[in-house]
C-alpha cells in the first residue's frame, strides 16, 4: 500500500439513497465479491455522495473496472473522485480597476507563456481570474505561486491557486425552443461527444449547465465544436466563482428594461481572452477608448445603443467599489466575528461589507467614506496579534480535535476575548484582535486543560486490545486516551470540569462484558473446506459459537460470543483462510459442460476430493438440452432470422423509391447535421416512408449489403448487427434520436385519437431497427409459436462455445494437490474423447441452410464438428459422438435429395407486383432460393427480413405484408423458360481417405539415399550396429508442403533466432504412417507417447531418441518407421506439461509467441510445436532392429 498515491486508492460514489448509511456502504465495498473492492481505510458520505478510501489501489481498480453497482435496489454510480487540474488555475484578489491587458502582460510574465497558449475567463466582480491553458502545466507550481504572491498587479497582492476537476460545462447560445431533453440527447450522441450526461441545468435564458458522470469528458466536449437547432454552440468550464449571483439574472416585463436584463444575462465578462486589444467589460476599466470598440473573440454581439444606455444608467448612481486581500483566513474569520463588522454596518446602513475569496469587500456611494471604512477594518487587521503556545504532543493533538476546538473557540468568544487557534506539531498559535487577547487566551487554553490516569487491573487487559475499545475512544468527545507505555496505566487528557463523566465512562466501558457477533465472509468451495477438513479446529473454539451461513447472498462463518474470544478465533481463521491454496482449472473439450451433468462425471468429482483432500466447485455456464430437437426445423426457422436484400444490387433496385410527393427520398446524408437532418424531415412521414435503396455503384459513400456474409447468418439470429448492412451506426442512432425529437415536437397538434395512432406506428417501426430484442411475427401468432420465436435468440454460437469450456474451482491445503486435480481430470477427459468421419461427396456443395443444420448438431449433441474436403468429422466424448454421427448421416441423407439452390434459380423465380403499374420485380437470388424452400414445405406463410424491415409472406392469399409500413403487395411464382441448362459435368470429388499422395521409394545408389541414410547412421548413437534400414521413400504431398511454405514465410518475418528450420526426426506407429502421410503430423494425438514439455508433437533431434520401440514399435515382420521431417523450430523456450500452445515472449508491446518448445534451450534433444502445418515429413524410413 505504501507505493499507492491517495488518489490511486480514492472513489467516489454518486446517487445514494437516503437509507444507505456508511456502515452499509463499508459492507458492500469491503465484499469482493459483491463489489470487487477490499478493505476500506475510510468511508465519508455527505448527502447522495461518498467518499471512499481503500487500503489498496488495486481494490479502487476493481470497483471502478465493474462499473455496475446495485445497493438497495438503487443503482448506483462510481468514479474517480476529481484531481487537481493540470490545465486550469485560478487567479484571485485582482483589484476589479485593473485593465485587460494589464492582466494579459502579468500572467504572461510570470508563467512563461504566450497569449496563444491560454485563455482567462473573469468572474462577475472581475476579482477573480481561470487561466485556462492549452497544454497542461509543465512548470513548478510551488515556484509560480512564490513569484506571484511577491509581485503586485496594479496595488494588489495576487494569490494563484490550482483547482480541482469540474464535471460540468457552461453552454451558450442555445435557442428559445431548445429544451433540456433535447440538450441532453445531443451530448449523449457521437456528434455531442457521446458521453453519459448526469444533470442538465438551464442557468437562464440561452444557458445551461451540463454536467457529466466523468470528470474526463469535459476536455473531450470542450475539443469540439458544437452545433444544436442551427445555433453555433459556446461551451467552457463551469465553475461556480465564474457565475454571477442570484440577483444578475433578472427578466424584466417592460419594455424599457428588457435589453439590460439581456446584457446581465450573457456574462460578458466571462467571455475568454484570446488576443491583446480585448476591452476590459467591467464599468471601471481603464482601457484606451480605441480598444472598446473592437468585439471580444467568440462573445455575443450586442447593440452599440445598448451599450450606451448601460453606460448612462450606470453613471447616474454608481457604487464604488474597495477590496482588501488578506491571505490568512483565521484573521478573516475573527473579523467576521468581531464586533467591528457589526458596528460598521449599522453606522453606515448604505455601504455593505462582505467577506469571501479571502477578501473584504467594500462598497458604497461616498468614494470619502469608503476610505474611512477601508482604514479602519486595516487598522483593525494590523492590531490583530498571535501568541505561541508549545506543548506535549499528546496534548496538542487534544487541542486539534474539532469538537475540543470548536468548543474553547466558542467558549473565548463568549467571555470576549475573541480569538481562535490552530494547531501545528507541538505549537499551538493563539490569534486575537490584541496582543492583550492573545496571551489571555493562551492561559485559559492552559487552565481548561485536565489530566487523569486509570491503573489497568489484569480484567481489563484482554479488552484494550479488541477494536470494540479503539470504537469506543472514537466516540469519545473531548477526551484525548493511549496506554501509558508501561502499559500499567490509562492516560487521559480532557477538559476541565469533564474529567469525571469520562473516568465514569471509561470505567463503565471496561467493567461491562461485552458480546461480538461477525460474519467472515468467503467463497462457497472455501467455506465447504474448512468444515470438511477443518473440523476439529472449528469443535476446539468452545467458548464461541461459530454457524456457517450458506443460504442468501452471504456466504461465510458467523462467529457469536464474547469479544475476546470472537477475536482470537477470527484471527484463527483468517490464518487457515490465507493457507488454503485456490486454482481455477480450465478444460477446454467439446461437450465437457454437459458432461458434468452425467453422473460418471460426478463420480469422478467425488473420488478426486475424497483421493487429494480437496473441494471441487464448478465455475460453468449450466447446460441445457436443445429445446426443439428437430434440427431441421429449427434450421429453417434461423433462416428466417437472416436479413436478406429484397431485390437484386443490379437489377430492378436501380430504380430510385419516391414518397408520396414525388420527391426522391435520398435517405439521412451522412454530412448532415443534426439540425439540417430535422429541418428535412419536417415534412415526411417517418412511420411509412420505405427505407431507401442506395446504388453502391452510384454512391461510392454507400455500404454495399452482402446478403451471405457471415454475420448475417451466423448463430440463426436475428441479423440487424452494426455496421453489417444498410445505414451506418451513427446515422442509425441519429435518426433514431430524430424520430423521438419529431414525435415530441409534433404530438401537441395531435388529437387523443392520432396520438394513440402515431404512437403505435412509431412502434412499429422502432421494432425493425432494434437490434436482438424481438422475433418479427405476424399478428395472428399463436403463445406456443412466440415461445419457440423467443427460445430462437438465443446465440447458437455462445451455446456451443460455453458447451465446451468448463472451469473447476480447486481448494486445497497444498499446491502440489491442485496439480494432481488438474492432471487426473484432463487425464480422465481425455480417455472419454473419441473421433468418427464420415465421407459423403454431397458434403463439398453445402448450403447455408445445411451449415445451419451442423451448428444444430453441435448444439443438440454437445461435439464438435469439422469439414475437410468431402469428409465430416465428429469429436467429442463417445455416446455424444454417436449420436452426433447419426443426425450428420441423417443430414447427408436429406442433402442427397436436394435440391440445389443453381437449380431453383435456373427454373423458378419469385417476384412481386408494382401496385400502380403492371410491372413486376424479381426477389433477390438469396431470398428467391428461401421463399421457394418454404413455399415446397408447403407453410401457409412465414416471416422473413426484408431490407432490415420486418415481412410477412402469405402463400395462401399470395401476398407480401411489410409490418413497418403496413403496406401489402401481390407476389407470383413463375416457371422460368426452358434454355441451354447443361452445366459442365465437375470432376470426381477426391476422396482423401481412397489412396495416398504420391510417394516412390528412393534408389539406394543415388546420393539422395546415401545422404538420408547418413544423416540417421550419424545420430544413432548406441543402436549404431543394431538397426537395419530396409527402405527409404519420399513422400510428394503438395497440400501439406503448401502450407508448410506458407508458415515458414510467416515464422521466417518475425524469428530472431538464426536457425528456423530443422531436419528432425517421428517415430511412428504403422498404423499412424497412413494418417500423417495423408493429413501431416496432429497434435490431437498428443500424450500417445508422452506429453512432457507441453501438449504438442514431438520431433527428437537424434535419432537415437525415433527408433526406441518405446517410438517407433516394431509391427507383426519387425519393421519400424521413422519419418525424416523438416520442422520450423524457429524461436524456442523451455516447454512445460501443461501448455498447450507456445508460451507468450516476455519482451516487446506485441504479444508474439515462441515457434515451439524444447528439453533444453542451451543443448537441445527435442522440440514440440503446436502447430500442425509446422513440419512436413519429408521421407519414411523402414527400418529394423537387428537381433545377434
Amino acid at each position: 500500500m505504501s507505493s499507492d498515491t491517495l488518489e490511486e486508492r480514492m472513489v467516489e460514489v454518486l446517487l445514494l439513497p437516503e437509507e444507505v448509511d456508511e456502515e452499509l456502504l463499508c459492507l458492500y465495498f469491503e465484499n469482493k465479491r459483491r463489489s470487487g473492492g477490499g478493505s476500506l481505510l475510510s468511508v465519508k458520505k455527505n448527502g447522495d455522495q461518498a467518499l471512499l478510501v481503500f487500503e489498496e489501489a488495486e481494490a479502487a481498480a476493481r470497483v471502478l473496472a465493474r462499473g455496475h453497482h446495485v445497493l438497495h435496489n438503487v443503482e448506483l454510480s462510481v468514479r474517480k473522485p476529481a484531481t487537481k487540474d493540470p490545465r486550469r488555475l485560478v487567479l484571485r484578489g485582482i483589484n476589479p480597476n485593473t485593465c485587460t491587458e494589464m492582466i494579459e502582460m502579468f500572467v504572461e510574465n510570470m508563467m512563461g507563456l504566450n497569449l496563444p497558449d491560454f485563455s482567462l475567463y473573469l468572474s462577475p466582480e472581475r476579482d477573480v481570474i481561470l487561466i485556462q491553458l492549452i497544454q497542461p502545466l509543465s512548470k513548478d507550481f510551488q515556484s509560480i505561486s512564490d513569484k506571484v504572491s511577491k509581485r503586485k498587479l496594479d496595488g494588489a497582492i495576487l494569490t494563484v491557486e490550482q483547482v480541482e476537476q469540474t464535471d460540468s460545462i457552461f453552454v451558450e447560445n442555445l435557442c428559445p425552443g431548445t429544451t433540456l431533453d433535447l440538450l441532453t440527447l445531443y451530448f449523449e450522441n457521437k456528434g455531442g461527444g457521446n458521453e453519459g450526461v448526469k444533470e442538465v441545468i438551464r442557468l437562464s435564458e440561452g444557458t445551461a449547465k451540463v454536467s457529466f458522470t466523468n470528470y474526463d469528458t469535459v476536455n473531450v466536449v470542450l475539443n469540439q465544436p458544437h452545433k444544436l437547432d442551427g445555433a453555433d454552440l459556446a461551451v467552457r468550464p463551469y465553475f461556480d466563482f465564474l457565475q454571477p449571483e442570484q440577483g444578475l439574472t433578472t427578466h424584466n416585463s417592460a419594455a424599457g428594461g428588457q435589453d439590460t436584463a439581456e446584457i446581465n444575462n450573457g456574462d460578458l465578462t466571462e467571455i475568454p481572452m484570446q488576443t491583446t486589444p480585448l476591452i476590459s467589460v467591467s464599468k471601471n476599466s481603464q482601457s484606451p477608448p480605441e480598444m472598446a470598440s473592437e468585439p471580444l473573440a467568440g462573445c455575443v454581439a450586442v447593440e452599440e445603443d445598448t451599450v450606451e444606455v448601460m453606460e448612462e444608467q450606470t453613471q447616474e448612481k454608481e457604487d464604488l467599489p474597495c477590496h482588501i486581500t488578506i491571505d490568512d483566513p483565521l484573521k478573516l474569520a475573527l473579523f467576521q466575528l468581531s464586533p467591528l463588522k457589526q458596528d460598521i454596518e449599522k453606522a453606515h446602513p448604505n455601504f455593505t461589507i462582505q467577506i469571501k475569496d479571502n477578501s473584504v469587500f467594500i462598497s458604497g456611494a461616498d468614494k470619502l467614506e469608503v476610505e474611512r471604512i477601508r482604514s479602519t477594518i486595516l487598522n483593525c487587521f494590523g492590531e490583530m496579534a498571535d501568541c505561541h503556545l508549545n506543548l506535549e504532543g499528546e496534548t496538542a493533538n487534544f487541542l486539534a480535535r474539532k469538537d475540543v476546538r470548536e468548543h474553547l473557540v466558542k467558549t473565548l468568544n463568549q467571555t470576549g476575548l475573541f480569538s481562535s487557534y490552530t494547531v501545528s506539531g507541538c505549537n499551538v498559535v493563539v490569534t486575537s484582535l490584541s496582543q492583550n487577547s492573545a496571551n489571555r487566551a493562551c492561559s485559559f487554553l492552559k487552565s481548561q486543560l485536565c489530566h487523569f490516569s486509570i491503573p489497568v487491573i489484569p480484567e481489563y487487559e484482554c479488552i484494550i486490545y479488541c477494536r470494540e475499545w479503539t470504537t469506543f475512544l472514537q466516540s469519545l468527545s473531548f477526551s484525548y486516551v493511549k496506554l501509558s507505555e508501561e502499559g500499567r496505566s490509562i492516560d487521559v487528557i480532557t477538559l476541565k470540569e469533564m474529567e469525571s463523566e469520562k473516568q465514569t465512562a471509561i470505567l463503565k466501558f471496561l467493567s461491562t462484558p461485552i458480546e461480538r457477533e461477525t460474519v467472515m465472509s468467503m467463497e462457497p468451495g472455501m467455506l465447504k473446506y474448512i468444515q470438511n477438513h477443518c473440523h476439529q479446529l472449528l469443535a476446539d473454539m468452545d467458548q464461541v459459537s461459530i454457524f456457517p451461513l450458506e443460504a442468501g447472498d452471504v456466504c461465510g462463518l458467523k462467529i457469536h460470543g464474547p469479544a475476546i474470544a470472537c477475536q482470537m478465533a477470527e484471527e484463527v481463521l483468517e490464518g487457515v483462510i490465507s493457507s488454503i491454496c485456490t486454482r481455477t482449472i480450465t478444460v477446454n473439450v467439446p461437450g465437457v459442460t454437459r458432461f458434468l451433468t452425467e453422473e460418471e462425471c460426478k463420480s469422478i468429482l467425488k473420488e478426486m476430493e475424497t483421493k487429494f483432500q480437496v473441494v471441487i466447485n464448478l465455475k460453468r455456464v449450466k447446460w441445457e438440452p436443445l429445446p426443439h430437437q428437430d434440427i431441421f426445423e429449427t434450421a429453417w426457422t434461423m433462416m428466417s432470422h437472416k436479413n436478406f436484400q429484397r431485390m437484386s444490387s443490379n437489377g430492378s433496385a436501380d430504380s430510385v423509391q419516391t414518397d408520396h410527393n414525388g420527391t426522391a427520398d435520398k435517405g439521412l446524408e451522412e454530412g448532415k447535421s443534426l439540425s439540417d437532418r430535422l429541418d428535412d424531415l419536417d415534412n415526411e412521414d417517418l412511420y411509412t416512408a420505405d427505407e431507401p435503396l442506395t446504388d453502391a455503384s452510384q454512391d461510392p459513400g454507400a455500404m454495399v449489403v452482402d446478403p451471405t456474409a457471415e454475420g448475417n447468418a451466423i448463430g440463426g439470429l436475428t441479423m440487424l448487427n452494426d455496421g453489417a448492412q444498410g445505414l451506418s451506426t451513427d446515422l442509425e442512432e441519429e435518426a433514431q434520436l430524430s424520430l423521438a425529437i419529431q414525435h415530441s415536437m409534433e404530438s401537441s397538434h395531435w388529437s387523443m385519437e392520432d396520438e394513440e395512432e402515431q404512437l403505435q406506428r412509431a412502434l412499429e417501426l422502432s421494432k425493425a431497427m432494434v437490434q436482438h430484442e424481438n422475433s418479427f411475427s405476424s399478428v395472428d401468432k399463436s403463445p406456443k409459436e412466440n415461445k419457440r420465436r423467443r427460445s430462437m435468440d438465443i446465440s447458437i454460437q455462445d451455446a456451443v462455445k460455453a458447451a465446451n469450456t468448463v472451469q473447476l474451482h480447486v481448494f486445497a491445503g497444498y499446491n502440489c494437490d491442485l496439480i494432481r486435480v488438474d492432471i487426473a481430470f484432463g487425464k480422465k477427459v481425455s480417455q472419454r474423447q473419441v473421433e468418427e468421419r464420415v465421407e459423403h461427396r454431397a458434403i463439398k456443395n453445402m448450403s447455408e441452410y445445411h451449415e445451419n443444420c451442423l451448428e444444430m448438431i453441435k448444439r443438440k449433441h454437445g461435439v464438435d464438428i469439422q469439414i475437410q474436403g468431402t469428409i465430416i468429422t465428429v469429436s467429442g466424448f463417445k455416446d455424444y459422438v454417436s449420436g452426433g454421427i447419426r443426425d450428420v448421416k441423417l443430414l447427408l441423407e436429406k442433402m442427397s435429395n436436394h435440391i440445389s439452390n443453381q437449380e431453383i434459380l435456373k427454373s423458378i423465380q419469385w417476384v412481386h407486383h408494382d401496385p400502380a403499374s403492371k410491372n413486376t420485380t424479381p426477389y433477390s437470388p438469396d431470398a428467391t432460393v428461401f421463399i421457394e424452400n418454404i413455399w415446397r414445405r408447403k407453410l401457409p406463410k412465414i416471416d422473413i427480413l426484408m431490407d432490415k424491415q420486418p415481412h410477412t409472406i402469405d402463400f395462401e392469399k399470395m401476398l407480401e405484408y411489410n409490418v413497418a409500413s403496413g403496406k401489402s403487395v401481390k407476389i407470383s411464382r413463375r416457371i422460368a423458360k426452358l434454355g441451354d441448362m447443361e452445366d459442365d459435368i465437375p470432376e470426381e470429388d477426391y476422396s482423401l481417405l481412397s489412396n495416398l499422395p504420391e510417394a516412390c521409394r528412393v534408389n539406394e545408389e543415388s546420393d539422395e539415399f546415401q545422404t538420408v541414410v547418413k544423416n540417421f547412421y550419424e545420430t544413432i548413437q548406441e543402436y549404431h550396429s543394431k538397426i537395419r534400414i530396409i527402405q527409404v521413400e519420399k513422400l510428394m504431398n503438395r497440400l501439406l508442403y503448401n502450407q508448410y511454405k506458407l508458415k515458414k514465410a510467416s515464422v521466417l518475418q518475425r524469428a530472431t533466432y538464426p536457425v528456423v528450420e530443422r531436419t528432425l526426426y517421428h517415430g511412428t506407429s504403422e498404423k499412424s504412417v497412413k494418417e500423417i502421410c495423408i493429413h501431416g503430423f496432429n497434435r490431437s494425438f498428443c500424450g500417445k507417447n508422452a506429453t512432457v514439455y507441453g501438449q504438442g508433437v514431438y520431433f527428437a533431434v537424434n535419432s537415437a531418441l525415433s527408433v526406441q520401440d518405446q517410438y517407433s514399435p516394431p509391427n507383426a515382420d519387425g519393421h519400424k518407421f521413422v519419418f525424416v521431417s523438416k520442422v520450423l523450430t524457429g524461436d524456442y523456450t523451455k516447454g512445460c506439461h501443461s501448455m498447450k500452445t507456445a508460451p507468450l515472449k516476455e519482451t516487446g508491446d506485441i504479444p508474439l509467441r515462441y515457434d515451439s518448445v524444447t528439453d533444453d534451450i542451451t543443448k537441445p534433444s527435442m522440440f514440440v510445436i503446436f502447430n500442425d502445418t509446422q513440419a512436413f515429413p519429408e521421407y519414411l524410413i523402414t527400418c529394423q532392429r537387428i537381433h545377434r
